[in-house]
């Protein structure tokens, strides 16, 4: 079975999972970090370089300089602040 992928400035994102990008992948994108701690890494938000996108709740491993991007959820939001917010407040099995 082949894995549903969707395309955001040039970034492959997975539709049933969170997508893991290096801070490198995310060279354009904003990347937002809360401190507020979640699994191993901070919660967060990213946002493509365009205007008609939101930010994606992401969790954050600075150490690691990588990104779990949570676009698989399908839900977008208007402020990091928000999007940190949903991350903080998900179930670990999320």
């Amino acid at each position: 079975m082949s894995e549903e992928y969707t395309t955001v400035a040039n970034i492959k994102l997975h539709k049933q999972e969170a997508t893991d990008l290096s801070f490198d992948e995310l060279q354009t994108w904003v990347i937002w970090q809360f401190p507020r701690k979640k699994k191993s890494g901070l919660c967060g938000a990213v946002r493509p370089p365009m205007a008609e996108y939101e930010w994606y709740p992401a969790l954050v491993h600075v150490k690691e300089q990588r990104v779990d991007v949570l676009a698989h959820l399908d839900q977008q939001f208007a402020t990091p602040e928000s999007a940190a917010e949903f991350v903080e407040n998900m179930n670990d099995d999320s």
